[in-house]
């Protein structure tokens, strides 16, 4: 008698593939952000989502399909640059906060930064779609020569990439111990320091594209 599929063994569950697809990304994001791509398994994915291994291959192509469409995230710092330049430290500060107590271990972010030894293009394109390009841009319209601007936004964003590491991935230290008001009065200071220094920069330190 053939053995029938985990699809199969489970006819309550609604053969829908949008619904099936979005359990799926559901599944992977945290598993990927735990483990990064390497150590991360389409069984491991499927069984979380309580679906057969083959439906990865089906709606994704494979598990490096379904790691890109899982890793879809936004910063949205659109939302967060308009205001007074003064200010912009505070402004990110608060952001990056606010977006890791919201997504906790479930964060895209971590998933990209565990998985850039594999997958170095997945993070690099991130980055500069989402954070050294609207950073760039957003100097620039307060003025910031091209060298400062590219200067500062890539400060901004080496910082920010350290500061991921050290407090969710390594764990250690006086980053990783502080509180969450602390973190944020450190962070926008520091942030803050990196912006004016950059506005006060009169050569350029990194080489325009």
């Amino acid at each position: 008698m053939a053995t029938k599929s985990t699809e199969d063994k489970q006819p309550s569950r609604p053969r829908n593939a949008a619904e099936t697809r979005e359990q799926l990304l559901k599944a992977a994001a945290p598993l990927f952000a735990r483990n990064g791509y390497e150590a991360t398994t389409v069984s491991q994915i499927a069984q979380a989502a309580g679906f057969s291994a083959n439906l990865v291959t089906r709606y994704f192509g494979g598990k490096e399909g379904l790691f890109l469409a899982a890793m879809e995230t936004r910063l949205n710092l659109d939302s967060t640059l308009p205001g007074s330049i003064d200010s912009l430290g505070q402004r990110l500060a608060d952001r990056i906060v606010d977006r890791w107590e919201r997504q906790g271990d479930a964060d895209p972010l971590l998933a990209l930064l565990r998985s850039a030894s594999s997958r170095p293009a997945a993070l690099g394109d991130f980055l500069e779609k989402e954070a050294t390009g609207p950073l760039t841009r957003a100097l620039m319209s307060w003025g910031f020569s091209d060298h400062q601007a590219v200067d500062t936004a890539n400060a901004i964003q080496s910082f920010i990439v350290g500061t991921v590491v050290t407090r969710r991935m390594l764990n250690t230290g006086a980053v990783a111990a502080a509180t969450g008001p602390q973190l944020r009065g450190w962070l926008a200071d520091v942030l803050q320091r990196l912006v004016d220094e950059g506005a006060a920069a009169d050569s350029p330190r990194l080489p325009l594209k």
